[in-house]
């Protein structure tokens, strides 16, 4: 009897979420992500896209586009007084697709003033296909297949592997501080990433690569206490998101 009051319940309180979802401030960077993503009808949109979104307002909003249908997610990864950046998850028709959106605070209030994703070529995807078809890898094979494989991943499954595999991380890191080669790359090599480097721009933050296809790229930021990380923004580091304390994953468009 107490189980299938609990079961009752359980059903009660989620139709209750269903049919109330959360509902945020009018005007505040949250409403404008849930209305841009979620909703099927962003009527006055005009009124919250800025610069480059100002081209979009006769265009579909993701919402409008998924008419309403998908699971959507999201959180702040940056936050000043004046801007802020969302990463954003879509589940629909059992795939995941990551969005971040940047927003501006105005006199008259938040904007949204870009959209980013972090879209791949076609050409990989079908590459990894085919490797996956192989009977068996070569070493070179085993080696690419790694390397597309985590390239392609969502940024969820991208935090997960960084968990998974913090100590190989740690180890990349402490062999290319003692400057020994052999060892950075046996480490790259077995967690399927490219490169590992600085970058003179951002003192005490040490790369990790997974992989780059001309201007996008993906990866592992290690940072030391004094660290100056990149700015997230539309224009080159897409997503940054500390996953565990000192580390980050990344992505560049």
């Amino acid at each position: 009897m107490k189980q299938f009051i609990l079961n009752t319940i359980f059903i009660f309180l989620y139709s209750f979420v269903q049919i109330f979802p959360q509902e945020f401030s009018p005007g505040s960077p949250e409403w404008l992500v849930d209305k841009y993503f979620h909703y099927s009808k962003f009527s006055d949109k005009q009124k919250y896209f800025i610069g480059e979104m100002s081209r979009e307002r006769k265009i579909p909003t993701i919402g409008e586009k998924l008419e309403g249908k998908g699971e959507v997610y999201f959180h702040q990864i940056q936050a000043t007084n004046n801007e802020c950046v969302f990463a954003v998850q879509i589940y629909t028709d059992g795939q995941a697709i990551d969005f971040y959106c940047y927003l501006t605070k105005q006199k008259e209030g938040w904007k949204i003033r870009a959209i980013r994703s972090f879209q791949l070529p076609d050409f990989l995807f079908n590459v990894l296909d085919s490797l996956s078809n192989l009977g068996s890898f070569s070493p070179a094979d085993s080696s690419l297949y790694q390397t597309i494989y985590f390239f392609v991943l969502n940024d969820d499954e991208l935090n997960d592997f960084l968990n998974n595999h913090l100590n190989e991380l740690n180890d990349v890191v402490k062999y290319f501080n003692l400057q020994q080669t052999a060892e950075v790359d046996k480490e790259l090599k077995a967690l399927g990433c490219s490169a590992v480097f600085l970058d003179k721009k951002y003192p005490g933050c040490i790369f990790i690569q997974i992989a780059a296809f001309k201007k996008t790229e993906a990866g592992f930021i290690y940072t030391s206490e004094s660290a100056k990380l990149p700015v997230i923004s539309e224009k080159k580091f897409i997503y940054i998101e500390e996953v565990v304390t000192g580390w980050y994953v990344y992505r560049i468009m």
